[in-house]
């Protein structure tokens, strides 16, 4: 099969199934296959001015254009892509914060680590209102995020509370101090 390149209208023409613009450039099979599938990939074919065909780098976002040697961001589309880029580092902070928060806690009064995902957490809250209800002179059993059990009296159990607790509210000033910085910055993937 023969195959040509418009260049007007940035589209492939076979020989024999399409009627061929006037000015269109051959394209090898091989050459064919390869563009086409370049361009599915985001990048963009171009002719030189000796009528050969390229392909681009990929084309890094949709407020991308070509501007004849690079992908550069049009004037009018600079602010959705800080938007963008903003909203994806927030993402990647907020992920990091929770994974930070979900990932348990030292408390040194029982030189153990506790769970601070929602189950640990949870378990934390169940043993506080057996507190509240039945005084701070019983004890329970904590299962620690080693899988042992450790028996805590309302001493140790406040130091675990208040451990997670402490955990949980750096995680989220660090998280806010970030994301502060984020949307301060006119490159957010750099801030």
């Amino acid at each position: 099969m023969n195959y040509f390149f418009d260049k007007t209208t940035e589209s492939f023409f076979v020989e024999g199934i399409n009627q061929i613009p006037t000015g269109a450039i051959p394209v090898a099979e091989k050459d064919y296959q390869a563009l086409i599938d370049g361009r599915s990939n985001g990048r963009k074919i171009i002719v030189d001015r000796n009528n050969k065909l390229s392909l681009t780098p990929p084309m890094p976002g949709e407020e991308y254009i070509w501007n004849g040697s690079a992908w550069i961001v049009s004037e009018d589309r600079k602010a959705e892509l800080l938007a963008r880029q903003r909203n994806e580092v927030r993402a990647l902070i907020n992920a990091k914060r929770d994974e930070c928060v979900n990932g348990g806690v030292f408390v040194p009064l029982i030189n153990k680590w506790i769970d601070t995902d929602d189950k640990g957490r949870s378990t934390l809250v169940e043993i506080k209102a057996d507190f509240d209800i039945n005084g701070e002179n019983s004890t329970y059993t904590l299962i620690c995020a080693d899988n042992t059990a450790q028996v805590i009296n309302f001493e140790k159990f406040k130091a675990a509370w208040n451990a997670a607790k402490t955990l949980k509210e750096q995680m989220y000033e660090n998280a806010f101090m970030h994301k502060t910085l984020v949307d301060k910055s006119s490159d957010p993937k750099n801030y």
